[in-house]
């Protein structure tokens, strides 16, 4: 199975995209199975309506993000595969566990008529209870994942294709994160991509596409016959391909022409920008990584590393060391790989903070 995020630019809103995936409207497109889950409205295409109303009142009741509440899953068979009825709901009832959405609102929808049997899944990013938006963090990861051990556990075939993003990320990278533990510069740009490939959509000059990669502090730049991804902070670069192939020299040429510099029109506000981060983005937050980037303005110690070291004399470094394995298990299913480090003992003359 392939399962991806994606957007319909027609189907904006949680009406809108519940519609679409409750009518297949598309040419050749017919809704097979339905059905509702956490929606007090009911469980069934006739409760659709009162299910849009329910899950709208809930997304108005959260106040502090400005961003999509709707997050739209699609999972792709096989060709001539159809698992059963109990099978497509654990499948749905699986991912919305994985990606951390299991008590969250879902419309669910499946269609048939297409070259492949897909399922649609519509999450209300915002908690029914709590009102507080969860947007899953390096989701293509957790959706490979999870689409390698459902496979297994229903008996369902490997689809190609899936996977490309993670594949993708290339080697020094993933080196930069396993044995760090914080986020690198082609994991920054794969978790920004939907945004980039919308930029590009959008603009109709090279002016255009800069000035919107520019609100996350990249820029384009030529290297060699291909064009890189630069970070105007701190000049790391990425092969612009390595991020989606629509964003090679090829394909960008083919719809603004020949290659035409960046100009830097200076300081301007961005949305984010690239920056020392953990792997785990709640961490950020945590005590531990405060501690650690505030105490080192000289010689920088990895965050794997910093709490490797410190886990055993620091409660809240072994807190933090908890919380960052068990994020990296979901993620690739497997324990972190050990490395070698000095482990620091408690020494009471030191003055070490507990």
């Amino acid at each position: 199975m392939i399962a991806k995020k994606t957007s319909i630019k027609r189907a904006r809103g949680a009406a809108a995209l519940a519609k679409y995936i409750a009518s297949a409207k598309e040419k050749g497109e017919k809704l097979d199975q339905f059905w509702l889950s956490n929606c007090n409205a009911g469980a069934g295409l006739e409760d659709l309506d009162t299910a849009i109303a329910e899950i709208r009142a809930t997304q108005a009741l959260n106040h502090r993000s400005n961003a999509d509440p709707n997050y739209h899953l699609v999972v792709s068979f096989a060709e001539g595969e159809m698992p059963e009825t109990d099978a497509l709901k654990d499948i749905e009832l699986e991912f919305a566990k994985a990606l951390g959405l299991e008590a969250h609102q879902r419309v669910v929808g499946t269609h048939i008529n297409t070259e492949n049997f897909h399922m649609h899944i519509q999450f209300n990013l915002v908690h029914p209870e709590t009102f507080r938006m969860h947007a899953p963090f390096r989701d293509f990861q957790i959706l490979q994942s999870t689409a390698d051990m459902l496979e297994k556990k229903h008996g369902l075939q490997v689809v190609k294709g899936r996977g490309q993003d993670n594949e993708r990320l290339n080697q020094k990278a993933r080196d930069k994160e396993a044995n760090s533990w914080e986020q690198s510069f082609s994991g920054y740009l794969k978790d920004h991509k939907d945004a980039f490939l919308q930029i590009h959509r959008r603009a109709g000059s090279w002016k255009e596409l800069y000035d919107g990669f520019a609100l996350y502090g990249v820029e384009l730049r030529k290297r060699g016959n291909g064009l890189v991804f630069r970070d105007i902070a701190t000049g790391t670069m990425e092969k612009a391909s390595m991020v989606d192939r629509e964003l090679s020299r090829i394909r960008l040429e083919e719809k603004y022409g020949q290659f035409e510099p960046y100009k830097n029109p200076g300081t301007r506000q961005t949305k984010d920008r690239y920056r020392r981060r953990p792997l785990d983005p709640r961490l950020e937050r945590h005590p531990a990584w405060k501690r650690m980037t505030i105490g080192q303005p000289g010689r920088q110690l990895s965050w794997r590393r910093f709490l490797e070291q410190q886990a055993g004399v620091d409660a809240e470094a072994r807190e933090a060391l908890e919380l960052q394995k068990s994020y990296l298990r979901i993620i690739t299913g497997q324990d972190p790989q050990q490395i070698r480090t000095r482990q620091i003992t408690s020494r009471k003359s030191k003055g070490m903070s507990r």
